[in-house]
């Protein structure tokens, strides 16, 4: 797709209907012809405003109009990423709180079917999935496969943990209701933080189209008044200013664009944006750093500016010199660094990643309370990047079934209190010192439940950081202008005055 979303692409109205309909809805051929004539009735007036030329006004239309498909098509997704994330919020409550009344599966599917809009894909994959689950009738996988039609269109982890509780229980039995009633108090935690993301989101995005269009006023407040008061210090008749008229205006619709796009996200999102093989090569890189190998490969990589600042300092050129001797540092110390960025990075995919498999795991311990099996049957589906501190408790646990070692070991070298907190727990429930097996199980779905509101809250900051920058990019943009043209404006003043 990425050889087929060039800058022309979207030029072919046909090609933006073909678009949207990825999303579910119809928009007409006519209406995109009529959109790109709107664009470039807007362009030739801005062009008109700015005093441009013909050549200028022409390449903001045609940017325009290869741009003006995205917004549209992005409102689009919006809007179905939208109905998403409502129709999985609502399936999953009716899903749990049937389940919780009469544990089936089939009739949890059936009462969840009746409340989901006619209209909603869901609805289908619902139907789909009760169907195979009829058909298949008392098949090993009938209910799993049935279940993993609905995970597959619309993937959220919170939809699986539901769905592994339900399973788990139909087949093997145990308690449930404790795992359900943290479900949902789970979903309604995701519900809430996702809607606040959702306005923060409209908010900044707001916030970075008024920031343009001041940008752009201001800038054309300076010509503008020469006109009026200084005829003879114009500067629209300059290329430089009209080059730089039509940069800022292309650099302002691209960060329009680029700011919508990120506004319009994929709300049932659980993956990390590392795939798995990357996540599982920043964890050992992080846990087999070799101190002395990477120092040595530093210090060889510092050699060569070292000898360039060293060559400069003889030759009396002192800023060169300077500059080689802070590259020469920064290789010195790139090991450190490059560590550092890489621990940083890996904590922040295990405090995500955490919570999912604590949760799974809870699940389990609410069918068997024998820890060690419960670990052992999560670590299939576990995420990626704890699945070799899995392996390794594991072992640790097999040696040594008593010692409380394995579980605080388990990622102790990332110094994450609650995951340390809960491995005692779990080391307390193993080896059944801590009283009531029940009630500590309990309290570990409890945190879990508030770990995944903190892990949801801070993948939402980290997008909303990704938006505050774009509302930077007006000031850079309008200072540049403005520089440039007072530059210009200094330049014609002195020239008439002279």
């Amino acid at each position: 797709m990425k050889k087929r979303t060039v800058f022309f692409y979207y030029l072919n109205p046909h090609n933006v209907s073909a678009a949207i309909a990825t999303y579910g809805y119809a928009y007409s051929v006519k209406n995109t012809i009529l959109m790109y004539g709107i664009a470039a009735a807007i362009s030739a007036a801005c062009g008109f405003l700015f005093r441009l030329g013909a050549v200028d006004i022409l390449a903001l239309a045609v940017y325009a109009m290869a741009m003006l498909p995205r917004i549209m098509i992005n409102s689009y997704k919006n809007m179905y990423e939208q109905k998403r994330f409502s129709d999985v919020n609502i399936y999953m409550e009716q899903t749990l709180y049937s389940f919780k009344k009469m544990p089936k599966i089939i009739t949890a599917l059936s009462d969840a079917e009746k409340i989901i809009a006619g209209d909603s894909p869901m609805r289908d994959t619902i139907q789909k999935a009760i169907r195979h689950i009829q058909h298949a009738g008392s098949g090993e996988h009938s209910l799993e496969d049935g279940l993993k039609m609905i995970e597959q269109d619309y993937r959220c982890q919170r939809l699986k943990d539901a769905h592994a509780l339900m399973l788990k229980t139909e087949k093997i039995g145990g308690d449930y209701e404790a795992g359900i009633k943290i479900l949902l108090s789970g979903r309604a935690i995701w519900e809430t933080e996702t809607c606040k993301f959702q306005k923060e989101c409209k908010s900044r995005q707001r916030m970075v189209n008024i920031a343009l269009a001041l940008a752009c006023g201001v800038c054309l407040f300076t010509p503008l008044i020469l006109m009026e008061f200084a005829p003879q210090v114009s500067i629209v008749s300059s290329r430089v200013y009209r080059a730089g008229t039509v940069i800022m205006m292309l650099i302002a619709m691209y960060t329009y664009i680029r700011t919508d796009g990120m506004a319009a996200v994929n709300w049932l999102r659980d993956e990390s944006a590392l795939t798995e093989e990357e996540q599982r090569a920043l964890y050992r890189k992080v846990k087999q750093f070799d101190v002395s190998a990477e120092k040595k490969k530093s210090l060889l990589w510092s050699l060569p500016p070292a000898a360039i600042s060293l060559l400069f300092f003889g030759m009396r050129l002192y800023f060169p010199a300077v500059l080689s001797l802070l590259v020469c540092c920064i290789l010195l110390n790139q090991h450190t660094i490059g560590y550092r960025l890489a621990k940083k990075r890996c904590r922040a995919e295990i405090e995500k990643a955490f919570p999912q498999w604590l949760m799974e795991l809870s699940l389990l311990l609410q069918i068997s309370e024998n820890v060690n099996a419960a670990i052992a049957n999560s670590m299939e589906e576990a995420p990626v990047i704890l699945a070799d501190a899995l392996r390794q408790m594991q072992e640790e646990i097999m040696e040594h079934p008593e010692s409380n070692e394995p579980y605080i070991n388990f990622m102790r070298e990332f110094d994450i209190l609650e995951i340390q907190s809960a491995m005692g727990m779990l080391y307390s429930i193993s080896s059944g010192r801590g009283g009531d097996a029940q009630l500590q199980i309990d309290e570990i779905l409890i945190k879990n439940s508030a770990l995944l509101g903190q892990s949801e809250k801070a993948a939402n900051e980290n997008r909303l950081a990704a938006l505050y920058w774009q509302f930077l990019f007006p000031s850079i943009i309008g200072g540049g202008k403005l520089l440039v043209d007072m530059t210009l404006v200094t330049i014609a003043f002195l020239s008439v005055n002279l």
